[in-house]
């Protein structure tokens, strides 16, 4: 049986047979039956098209309701631009629309596809007039059932869910700042970044431009950091940092649909079908005589990159982890507790910090992804933090192996970042 939900538009992603569901779904932009997982979201056909046209013909649309219609299949004219913003908001990535199917042609090799233009932020702010012009925000109703027969309005905003909707708008806002700091010389601001695979030189230096970018994402998402000294702020972002890396870059690999490439936060990525050329620019001698070369240093790490695709990109692929659950991962690992130097106070805040989240993610899964028992899919996507830390202990003891074996020549910044030893 072909595992595919595809259809001769391309706009389908495809999924392994493990992925692919079995029962009817129900379309998360308008509430008809659904026609399977379209552009990182499960839609119908109808809104599935119209999200392609949207998004290849660079539509824009301006609501005259202040963002507020509702978006149902029964509405003869429905807002379009309310139901692009759905689209977004359900996790539809415009990065998974295909411009042109005819120019990628046969492949003899197993070589690395060409990546599209990559989208790096989950989701755009509303309201920012840097990006869509139409509100982010929407409103879905609980279903009436025998065993919810209130109808609910509930809508994500800094009323309803505070801290999850302040980190994604700040996550978009920072997101801004990577355009800049990522360009590469002589690219324009304004054009469609092209993304290409990295060497580890040049995957160093987008760790350590981000880390400035980091630290203030964090700062502008929790109020509660700010009340810790500064040794106890660096203690968990020490600790942090890496983590991070590890799981923004498998959610990017989600919403981008790709597990044979790590994408980094610039857009770029690493080849994991030619790993040889992360080690492009090795040739450091091992005795004065003898030198490793790429082939044989992307042998010798091959089984750690196999190691952290199985253990978080393709865990991450198979929960369709959403924007909102995103970032309860990553409060859960910034708020870790358990750490050297870490005191008191710093763990009290941290656990209460991620109890207000859980409880805004419950109402959010309970309200707007209609789940029944929002306790069993948190308990999903908390089952997905130690496949980060693993990944994270096992890149630590890679890098350690290269400095005493001389495999490759990190620099010391990024064995530094790597290790947790900067600021």
């Amino acid at each position: 049986m072909n595992s595919s939900t595809g259809d001769s538009d391309g706009g389908l992603v495809q999924l392994p047979p493990m992925y692919v569901k079995s029962e009817k779904s129900t379309c998360t932009i308008c509430c008809e039956e659904g026609d399977g997982y379209h552009f990182g979201a499960e839609a119908c056909r109808a809104c599935a098209a119209f999200f392609r046209r949207s998004v290849s013909l660079g539509k824009k649309y301006v609501c005259r309701a202040d963002g507020k219609c509702q978006i149902t299949a029964n509405i003869r004219c429905m807002c379009r631009a309310c139901r692009f913003s759905r689209c977004l908001e359900v996790g539809m990535n415009p990065a998974g629309v295909q411009q042109r199917r005819d120019t990628i042609g046969k492949r003899e090799t197993p070589k690395t596809p060409p990546l599209l233009p990559i989208k790096v932020e989950p989701l755009p702010i509303g309201h920012s007039p840097l990006l869509s012009s139409t509100s982010s925000s929407f409103s879905l109703r609980e279903e009436p059932s025998s065993s919810s027969p209130l109808q609910i309005n509930f809508k994500p905003s800094e009323e309803t869910m505070p801290i999850l909707e302040r980190m994604r708008q700040n996550y978009a806002k920072m997101d801004n700042g990577r355009s800049i700091i990522h360009r590469r010389e002589g690219e324009s601001l304004f054009g469609q970044r092209i993304p290409r695979s990295v060497n580890y030189k040049e995957a160093a230096t987008v760790s350590s431009k981000e880390i400035a970018l980091v630290v203030d994402w964090v700062s502008w998402c929790f109020d509660d950091f700010q009340q810790l000294s500064s040794e106890q702020k660096k203690v968990l972002f020490r600790n942090f940092f890496m983590a991070f890396t590890m799981l923004e870059s498998s959610y990017l690999c989600h919403i981008n649909n790709r597990e044979d490439v790590i994408i980094l936060p610039s857009g770029d990525y690493i080849d994991l079908n030619n790993l040889e050329t992360f080690y492009h620019e090795t040739g450091v001698k091992l005795d004065s005589v003898q030198k490793v070369s790429a082939e044989d240093a992307a042998k010798i790490f091959k089984q750690s990159f196999e190691s952290y695709r199985n253990a978080s990109i393709r865990p991450m692929i198979r929960e369709k982890v959403d924007v909102y659950e995103f970032f309860t991962l990553c409060t859960c690992l910034f708020w870790d507790f358990g750490l050297d130097g870490q005191d008191e106070q710093s763990i009290e805040i941290g656990r209460i910090v991620k109890e207000k989240v859980f409880k805004e993610l419950s109402l959010y899964l309970r309200f707007v992804k209609k789940s029944e028992d929002p306790s069993v899919r948190i308990g999903s996507l908390v089952t997905l933090l130690p496949g980060i830390q693993r990944s994270v202990r096992r890149i630590q003891e890679d890098i350690e192996i290269s400095n005493v074996f001389n495999i490759y020549a990190p620099s010391e910044e990024f064995y530094n970042i790597i290790n947790g030893k900067f600021i």
